[in-house]
C-alpha cells in the first residue's frame, strides 16, 4: 500500500483521526484505499502496480509528490466525514490544488491531460492480448473519427 494510517500524521493529527473514525482503524483503511482508487482514475495510462503497489506488494516507484497527494484525498475524506477541531477550507484548498475541476484543473488532472509528465512507468503491454498494445493506448496523444457515411438515392 502506497499510505498507511501512519503516514496521515503529516496530514491530521493521530487523535484527530482517532475522534474522527471512533478509532477504527478499518475505516481509515477504507479512506484510505477510497483515495488511492480515485487517484487511479486519472493515471489510468502509467503502470498502476509500479506506482500504488497491491496487496501484497509495495509500490517499485517511490513518488513523494504521488504519497502527498494519496494523503490529501484521503485526509479530506477523513474530515468531511467530521470535523473536530480542524479548518475544512484548508484541506478543501489542499483538496483543489491535487484534483481540481475541469474548469480549474489541479494536479491529477494536469497529469491526466499529459500537461504534466512525471516520471513514471508507461502500463506495460500485455503478450496475452495480441490484438491490443496496451502500451500504445491511453498516450499524450490520440484522436478518432467517424465512420464515413455512404449516400444511396
Amino acid at each position: 500500500m502506497i499510505i498507511t494510517k501512519e503516514d496521515l500524521k503529516t496530514d491530521l493529527y493521530p487523535e484527530v483521526v482517532a475522534e474522527i473514525t471512533r478509532s477504527d482503524d478499518a475505516e481509515v483503511e477504507s479512506h484510505i484505499k477510497t483515495a488511492v482508487d480515485f487517484a487511479k482514475g486519472f493515471l489510468f495510462k502509467y503502470d498502476l502496480k509500479a506506482l500504488f503497489g497491491t496487496d501484497t506488494t509495495e509500490p517499485t516507484v517511490k513518488d513523494e509528490s504521488l504519497k502527498k497527494c494519496i494523503k490529501i484525498i484521503a485526509s479530506y475524506f477523513l474530515v468531511r466525514k467530521a470535523n473536530p477541531n480542524v479548518s475544512l477550507n484548508l484541506f478543501r484548498e489542499d483538496y483543489m490544488l491535487m484534483i481540481g475541476t475541469k474548469e480549474e484543473p489541479g494536479w491529477l488532472y494536469e497529469i491526466r491531460n499529459g500537461e504534466i509528465n512525471p516520471d513514471w512507468p508507461h502500463r506495460q503491454d500485455d503478450p496475452e492480448t495480441p490484438d491490443v498494445d496496451e502500451s500504445q493506448q491511453n498516450q499524450d496523444v490520440f484522436w478518432t473519427s467517424t465512420k464515413q457515411r455512404v449516400n444511396r438515392f
